[in-house]
């Protein structure tokens, strides 16, 4: 399935230069913009200006909440078409970089300055999400230009620009797209219920995450989206809900197309990217509260970050399907069926214990991003192909039983109008429903998603022939896979060295999993599930932050914990 690039001008990465700073009576407003913006010239110093109607909420993306909170924080922000700017084409990536100084330090004071702090932000502009090496640079010409503690000198902003347009020319790969994201980070916070997200993603559901600082909240999402592989450069329509594509330019790639060795022609050739986000749908890694009324019932399904706990007051306004908090590691989903749309299957969760068990292997508190002894075992390359052949299965398990008709005896056996939650065992002689190990309720309910709808449209049906099909964690279960479980399970919860009064009862539900195991019992973790309530009854009840959150809900959501291996 083709789409178009999502370059404009693939020789130019870097659209343009910005500053926001807060006046003491507009609040957050444009004061810099390089090139210039529609119906203005070059500025020689910082002045107020008109943003185009499109860009009006820009100057809360880039200041954002809270940002007096820290002497230095990170925004990633999405930006719609401009009509008429060249410059502005298509959804443009904002990453920006917000400082503050005290007035009395400042060199030369203007007469806009009354506040005893200046706040601004550095903005850079890009035709595609390179936020890693951005920020890089970002962070250090913006210290710089707060160092030089005179904001009239506006000559470091254009030097800025003009190297920025001579690194990023040219096609960007994607080890620098990847640069911006820590599959490490997301997986050691979420643990097991990484792989939720991805299944709430793939549903197009509207997804909030919440917390602080900002810097991260957006690179959660941002390495969430990145494990859907060719997304990343995919995000032309991703900046308001009325964006979409041009469907009559997609069409289906052939067999004859497969590039022995390349792996973006197999990508192709599998349907991916999946499109996400088309018309109805958005992503915007940091929304401020000026852009609540994009949550609206009109929008189909988002993505979106905040800081602000108000959203939690509009819950019913803007129709959260699940509020991720990248604090706690909690996902809480509001609707009943949702969330037992998303439990994890026995494969899911097998195959997510061991991929957890590896990061916590290889984990470095002092280098969050890179394993111990920077081995390729729990890397983030490592992660990415498994979620790549997770993703890979899935679409092969898809048309294989679509095109083995395996499904039949699914669909005749569920009435179409009750809860589809039989999973009907086939005979021996019949071909496998690979699918059922991803979850036949979770996948009916992907099916009616316009993701699925354009990939089923628009993809071989026997890409199976070229990817194997079948789970990556199907398979029987085994004591390996209990040990897995309580082994993440205690260091999540840094129980080491605290066993003692539960060795008996480890024990015996250790010794009574072996012996289901031994029989072929498929629920053999109950007694290992009554352990991890006990376990649980001296964890303290959440404070601060998390607590408000919890005392917040409204109509008794589905809150996701890590879950045990129990079938």
């Amino acid at each position: 399935m083709d789409r178009p690039s999502l370059d404009i001008n693939q020789n130019e990465q870097i659209a343009a230069i910005l500053v926001i700073g807060f006046h003491h009576t507009y609040g957050p407003i444009c004061e810099f913009c390089h090139p210039p913006l529609p119906g203005h010239a070059d500025q020689p110093t910082l002045q107020k200006l008109d943003l185009p109607e499109e860009w009006s909420f820009l100057p809360f993306l880039a200041l954002p909440d809270g940002a007096h909170q820290k002497d230095e924080d990170f925004s990633y922000f999405h930006l719609p078409p401009v009509p008429g700017w060249p410059v502005a084409q298509s959804t443009l990536f904002g990453i920006s970089c917000n400082r503050q100084i005290a007035v009395k330090e400042l060199k030369v004071k203007t007469a806009d300055v009354t506040r005893s702090i200046v706040q601004k932000a550095v903005v850079i502009l890009a035709r595609q999400p390179i936020f890693g090496p951005l920020q890089q640079k970002l962070a250090v010409i913006t210290a710089a230009w707060f160092n030089q503690k005179d904001f009239t000198q506006l000559g470091i902003l254009h030097n800025l620009y003009s190297s920025l347009t001579t690194t990023f020319r040219g096609p960007v790969d994607d080890t620098t797209l990847y640069m911006g994201t820590s599959l490490r980070e997301l997986i050691h916070r979420f643990k097991s219920k990484t792989l939720i997200l991805l299944k709430l993603l793939l549903l197009e559901k509207k997804i909030l995450f919440y917390g602080y600082p900002v810097e991260r909240l957006c690179t959660f999402q941002y390495s969430l989206i990145s494990l859907i592989p060719g997304l990343l450069r995919s995000l032309h329509d991703a900046g308001a809900p009325e964006l979409g594509s041009d469907l009559d330019a997609l069409r289906q790639v052939q067999p004859k197309e497969l590039e022995n060795g390349n792996k973006a022609s197999l990508l192709k050739f599998m349907g991916l990217p999946l499109r996400l986000f088309e018309k109805g749908s958005f992503f915007q890694p940091y929304l401020p509260l000026q852009q609540i009324d994009m949550l609206s019932s009109t929008t189909r399904s988002y993505i979106v970050g905040t800081t602000n706990q108000i959203f939690f007051h509009h819950k019913s306004d803007i129709s959260i399907d699940a509020l991720v908090n990248i604090e706690s590691g909690t996902i809480d989903i509001y609707d009943p069926k949702l969330a037992s749309l998303t439990n994890l299957t026995m494969a899911d969760r097998r195959w997510m214990e061991n991929m957890v068990k590896v990061v916590l292997d290889t984990w470095d508190a002092n280098d969050p991003g890179r394993p111990l002894q920077n081995t390729y075992l729990g890397s983030d390359d490592y992660l990415r192909a498994r979620f790549e052949e997770y993703l890979l299965t899935l679409l092969s398990s898809t048309k294989h039983a679509q095109n083995t008709n395996v499904l039949a005896s699914y669909y005749e056996s569920v009435d179409a109008a009750a809860d589809p939650s039989t999973e009907v065992m086939l005979d021996d002689d019949k071909e496998r429903n690979y699918v059922m190990d991803y979850g036949m309720k979770w996948w009916l309910a992907w099916r009616d998603t316009t993701n699925f709808t354009l990939w089923n449209q628009y993809t071989d049906h026997e890409i199976y022939e070229i990817v194997e099909p079948g789970h990556p964690g199907m398979g029987p279960i085994s004591i390996t896979d209990i040990q897995n479980t309580l082994s993440n399970r205690f260091r999540d919860l840094q129980l080491r060295n605290n066993l003692g009064p539960l060795g008996k009862s480890l024990s015996k539900a250790m010794t009574g999993g072996a012996k289901a195991v031994s029989s072929g019992g498929v629920r053999l973790l109950r007694g290992v599930d009554a352990l991890w309530n006990e376990l649980e009854k001296p964890a303290s009840p959440p404070s601060g932050r998390d607590s408000r959150i919890a005392n917040g809900k409204q109509n008794g959501p589905t809150r996701h914990t890590e879950p045990f291996l129990i079938p």
